[in-house]
C-alpha cells in the first residue's frame, strides 16, 4: 500500500521541493553545500521529513529594514 506524500517519512528531491515550496535546483544546491542532509539507498536519494524541516527552520530570518 502506497502512502500519500503527506505521510511519507522519506522524500525524493522532487517531493521535498514540492513540500517545501522550493525549486528542485534550490534543493540540489542546499545538498551540494552540505546544508541539507540526504540519505542514499542504492542510487536513490532520500531526504527525511525531519532533515527537511530542520533545513527550513534554519534558513535565515528576513532582514529587518
Amino acid at each position: 500500500m502506497l502512502r500519500p506524500t503527506m505521510e511519507k517519512l522519506g522524500l525524493t528531491v522532487p517531493e521535498a521541493a514540492a513540500l517545501s515550496s522550493l525549486g528542485q535546483t534550490s534543493i540540489y544546491k542546499a545538498i551540494k553545500e552540505g546544508r541539507l542532509r540526504i540519505r542514499k539507498y542504492g542510487t536513490r536519494t532520500i531526504i527525511t521529513r525531519t532533515d527537511l524541516a530542520s533545513f527550513l527552520e534554519n534558513l535565515p530570518d528576513e532582514p529587518e529594514e
